[in-house]
């Protein structure tokens, strides 16, 4: 009877021992994954910024291009209108 109750009191120390170091094991393991998702947080927040600068300097160069095209449309309409009047004198 004295060896069931320390075998007993045995596989509850040991039961409990492993449940601590379990327990400390998953605070470890969230405590590196929540470091791990800040600094993905902090690469997505300078990809974010990144990506803007980009996004702003295409649409300055696409408002850029826009311009030159209107410009050239310009300029042809006007050619046409002086190659017209000289084959039309009035």
């Amino acid at each position: 009877m004295k060896k069931r109750k320390t075998i007993w009191k045995a596989t509850l120390l040991v039961t409990g021992i492993a449940f601590v170091m379990d327990s400390i094991k998953k605070h470890k393991k969230m405590r590196e994954l929540s470091e791990r998702v800040t600094r993905i947080g902090h690469c997505h927040n300078d990809f974010c910024l990144m990506q803007g600068r980009i996004n702003q300097s295409t649409e300055e160069q696409i408002v850029g291009i826009q311009e030159e095209i209107g410009s050239v449309y310009e300029h042809m309409e006007e050619l046409s209108k002086e190659k017209m009047n000289s084959r039309n004198p009035e």
